[in-house]
């Protein structure tokens, strides 16, 4: 092309421009062109099959987006894990049977509260509670080799171990194991 063919069809672009008439949404000195979607749009309105393309005016604002409100602010509890207690020793003292548990320190750890006994006809257990942190110890014995009498047992905090004693329902029989192979 040659640079009087440029300048000609420079020329031929500002006669078009000037004598176009502005668009409804164009700023005066901004040069503003359609594409073939709007133009489109513009000349079929809703028959146009690029309408659903074409932008809309909104009757309202859009609803806001929800906002986060803290109801309740709480921390959960952890409960203790329980450790089982493998550890014990017993002995057979005619009318009793006293089971010892090692914890070394527990005399100063832990109060009379902290252990916690039951005792049944055939089993019995105990909780010791604060020996360590977030942990309770626990020993449980079911099926023991005799009947005891729940009244007459006890348990007795000591500096190093914990003892508990079992009144035996019978007190003459003697106790060859701690629990029942039966």
């Amino acid at each position: 092309m040659t640079v009087k063919a440029v300048e000609a069809a420079e020329q031929e672009v500002n006669r078009i421009q000037a004598t176009a008439e502005p668009l409804a949404d164009q700023k005066p000195g901004q040069q503003y062109t359609k594409n073939a979607l709007q133009a489109n749009i513009e000349d079929k309105r809703e028959q146009s099959y690029y309408y659903a393309h074409a932008p809309r005016g909104m009757s309202e604002a859009p609803a806001p987006l929800p906002v986060p409100v803290i109801l309740e602010r709480s921390t959960a509890e952890v409960p203790p894990a329980i450790v089982t207690i493998f550890n014990y020793a017993w002995v057979d003292e005619g009318d009793f049977v006293k089971v010892y548990i090692p914890l070394e320190g527990v005399g100063a750890k832990c109060s009379d509260d902290d252990i916690k006994v039951s005792f049944e006809e055939q089993l019995f257990q105990v909780y010791v509670h604060g020996f360590k942190p977030r942990q309770v110890q626990r020993l449980l014995i079911h099926k023991l080799s005799g009947n005891i009498i729940p009244d007459g047992c006890g348990v007795k905090r000591l500096a190093n171990k914990v003892v508990v004693t079992l009144k035996k329902a019978d007190g003459h029989r003697k106790w060859y194991s701690l629990c029942s192979n039966v």
